[in-house]
Parts: C-alpha cells; structure tokens; sequence
C-alpha cells in the first residue's frame, strides 16, 4: 500500500492506470466490504486533470465503463430474479399434477387457465410431437400380443415383466443370434458377446449435472444380462485388482468408484466368457432344452419358445419398418436422462400414430388415451412457452463480459454471477424431476383403461436443453460489449 501512495505521489501514472485503481478500488470494496485505496490515495487520484482531450477520453471511458457495468449489474440482477419467479411458477404446476393435492380436473382448469386460446392448437401439436410409443417396446409388446395365447403364458412364465420390460427377451434374442447353431464360442463370437453385455449398461454420455445424488455406476451391479446377475463380473473385477468388501452392498459401493470402470469391467467380462465361465454358470434360453422356471414351468422347451418369439419379432420388425418406409408412422429420437448421463430413445410420434390410416392395435390404444393423457404433458408445453431459457443465454452473456472486466481490473466480480447460473441450475434440475416422473404417473394411470399398449411421453429434459445453450446479448449487453472492444485490444 505504501508503495502504492508514492506511485501516486509522483504523478506519473498514465490516465488509464488511474482510472483502473480507481476501478478495482470500487470493486474490491463491494465485493469484500474492504477499502483497497486510502482516502489520501483516492483525493490524488481524483483530482488530477487532464492535459490534453486524449488523456481525458482515456480516463473517462474506463470510469464510463465501469458505471455502466454497474448499471447492467442491476439489470442482470432484475434478469435472474424474473427467471427465478418463472421458474417458480413453472414448478407449482408441475407440483399440482404431479402430487395432486386437487382433482385431476381441477388441476387442470389451474393450468389451462394459463394458457391462451390460440395456445390450444399449439398445445396439442407438442403433446403429439413428444408422445407416443418407444420403438423396441413398441416391437416387443406387438411381437408378444401377436403369439397364440398359450405361447404367450409360456413367456410369462420366463418373464412375469415382459409387457413392461422388453430388456431380457432382447438380450436372449442377442446370445441366440451370435450363438446360432454353434456350441461353443470362436474368438469372433466372445468379442459379440462382450460387446453385447458391455453396451447393455447405460453409459450413456455423461453430463455435467446439479444434485446428481446416485450415479449410474452405483446401480450397474444390481442388473442382469439375460439371466446373468452382472455381479459375478464385479465380484472378478474385485478379485483382480485387491478390492476387499463385506458384502454385495458393500462391493456395488467400492466398484462405483473405480477408475475407468468400463475399460476395466469390459476385459473381465472378455475373459470370463472367453474361459467358458460365462455359460458353466448361465444357460441361455437358446441352449435350453428344459421347461422349468424360477416359479413354475413351460409347456414348451425354452429354445423352441424363443424360436417362436423370434420368428414372431422378425415378422413385426418388417410390419413397423414397412409403414415407417411408407411414411404412415414417423420415429424421432429423444435424450433422456437416466441419473447423470443421456440416453437416446428412439420413438414413434404421436403424431403420425394420430394422422395414420393404419388399423393396428396400438394405434387404436394411442388414440384412445389422448383425452386422459393430455394434461400431464401440460406443465412441460408450459417449459417450452417459458423465456426463461433466454435469460439464462443473457445471464451466460454477462459472465462472460464480468470475466473480461475481472481480467482487466484485476479483480474477479464473477461469483455473484456464478451463484445465480447456479441456482438456476438447480431450480432447473427440479422442474426437470417432475416432468420425469410424470411420465412414470402417466403409464400407471392409463393401465386402468384397459389398454395393451400405454402411450408414453418423450419430454426434452429442460436441464439438458439448460446446459446445451450458448451465451447471447440483449441489447443492455450489446452497449457494454461494444464500450468494452477498445480496453480489450
């Protein structure tokens, strides 16, 4: 600090370093309540006069600019407490249906009174846009109601979730497929069947996201691949490389934290079908010639049984794809968010399944729920219609712009802005949770009408679409950016 007060003293200071001492003076007292200059300092750097109009425009444009950052400060911060309120409005909507603290009609006549009449048109386009049936469970379940009935009980005997899971016939159907009529695996095949088991996992790509309290890595080893507990991998893994646990739990918990987990889970199980392991401890359906089940038993042979599913899967695939080729069904792909990572479902829209001339069951079904399935979609139309993705593209704006006048000040003002983006994060977060859920609600309240095949909703999850944005200006930015150019060359 003294050294500071004789720089002063001597006068010989340049306008522009003036006015930055003056500058980073003021902002250091905001931000830590802390006087960085002396009143003495702060009298002799005030008081000098400019020689000449350079000198004066020199000076003025720094003190210029940093009035006008603190003025777009103010409305940065009028930006963020705006988006909070949408935000907060937008989650009370989705809180009403989501817990329905009123009758589904009365939550209703909450929401819609939101909208206005020409939204209705639009309203209903983006329901059928982002609903209708995910691709493979669409195949699954029409292969499935497709088989005589009695071959159907057989199924459900294998697999007493097979109308709402369609994972373990699909991984069956994989080992039959790489197996076909060999008993035993080539080198060619125990790679197919790693690949297999190893992209079975949802990986998925990573994001970075707020309040991430489970990770996907910590629920792998309670799943199967087919009838294989996925487990008896980690417990290998485990072996190899000294990890020591007291119980399965326990083990799920160390494996998560494993580096490179996937490299290192995909060599153990590469080995472990490769030794023959793999099949002395699990006997696919295909190299099955039993009738008992976990609870009961066929009356066909298991590898006949999948035989049947697979010709009947074959026929189906032909049908859907034949009518997605002629353009009477439409498929789309969605992110979907399955705890930190995203997961792309391809689906088929509703609103081919509505426009279509096809007589088929499920689009029967689909058309049937319309009524009943609207209003849960209802708060995430409200999401889209929101601004308040803008203000967070403004709000990235002015970090970017605080961290160049950090730069040039020497002292960084971007915390405040960095707090408000996150929570804005996480109010985001949140909504995205209801909107997830409502989707679970919605299965479980159409499995009372009496269909075979329930419609299903494809929702961008806000927090993906958050994340994804880019910075951009309005026009209070547009003015500082432009003042701020001749400081940054």
């Amino acid at each position: 600090m003294k050294d500071l007060t004789k720089i002063i003293q001597k006068g010989n200071l340049t306008p522009r370093e003036r006015a930055l001492l003056i500058v980073k003076h003021d902002a250091h007292l905001v931000k830590t309540g802390e006087a960085l200059l002396s009143e003495a300092d702060l009298i002799a750097l005030t008081s000098w006069r400019a020689q000449t109009n350079t000198q004066a425009e020199q000076y003025n444009n720094i003190i210029n600019l940093w009035d006008l950052y603190q003025k777009l400060q103010i409305d940065m911060q009028t930006i963020y407490l705006t988006t909070q309120l949408a935000l907060s409005r937008l989650e009370h909507a989705a809180s009403t249906v989501y817990y329905r603290s009123d009758s589904l009609k009365q939550s209703h006549h909450k929401l819609s009174s939101r909208l206005l009449v020409e939204d209705d048109a639009e309203f209903r386009a983006f329901f059928l846009d982002h609903s209708g049936y995910e691709y493979d469970r669409l195949i699954h379940l029409y292969s499935f109601y497709s088989l005589p009935k009695a071959v159907q009980k057989d199924i459900l005997q294998l697999d007493d979730g097979v109308k709402y899971d369609h994972t373990y016939l699909f991984q069956e159907e994989q080992i039959a497929r790489i197996m076909g009529t060999k008993k035993t695996l080539d080198t060619e095949g125990v790679e197919a069947i790693t690949k297999a088991i190893i992209n079975s996992i949802p990986w998925g790509h990573e994001l970075r996201l707020p309040n991430t309290k489970i990770s996907v890595k910590e629920v792998i080893f309670n799943g199967y691949f087919a009838g294989y507990p996925l487990i008896e991998f980690g417990k290998r893994l485990a072996s190899r490389h000294n990890i020591t646990y007291e119980s399965e739990d326990d083990l799920r918990d160390k494996l998560s934290e494993v580096d490179d987990l996937q490299y290192k889970l995909e060599k153990v199980i590469r080995d472990v079908v490769s030794d023959g392991s793999f099949f002395d401890e699990f006997t696919p359906l295909c190299l099955s010639k039993g009738y008992r089940t976990h609870s009961s038993k066929t009356v066909l042979p298991h590898d006949e049984l999948l035989k049947q599913w697979m010709k009947a899967k074959e026929s189906i695939t032909k049908t859907i794809e034949s009518s997605i080729d002629s353009g009477e069904l439409e498929v789309r792909e969605c992110p979907v968010r399955f705890f930190e990572v995203s997961i792309n479902k391809t689906y088929i829209t509703g609103t081919s399944l509505d426009q279509t001339s096809l007589k088929l069951p499920f689009t029967k079904d689909f058309q049937s729920q319309l009524a009943e399935s609207m209003d849960y979609v209802l708060p995430a139309f409200l999401v889209h219609k929101s601004t308040f993705f803008d203000n967070y593209q403004y709000l990235l704006g002015f970090k970017e712009v605080t961290v160049q006048i950090s730069e040039i000040i020497g002292v960084d003002l971007s915390e405040t802005v960095e707090r408000h983006l996150e929570a804005i994060q996480e109010s985001v977060d949140t909504l995205g949770f209801y909107i997830r859920q409502m989707n679970d609600q919605l299965l479980e309240s159409n499995s009372s009408l009496g269909v075979q095949y329930r419609l299903q909703t494809f929702i961008p999850d806000p927090s993906f679409t958050l994340i994804s944005l880019e910075s951009k200006q309005n026009e209070s930015l547009e003015v500082f950016a432009e003042k701020l150019k001749p400081l940054l060359d």
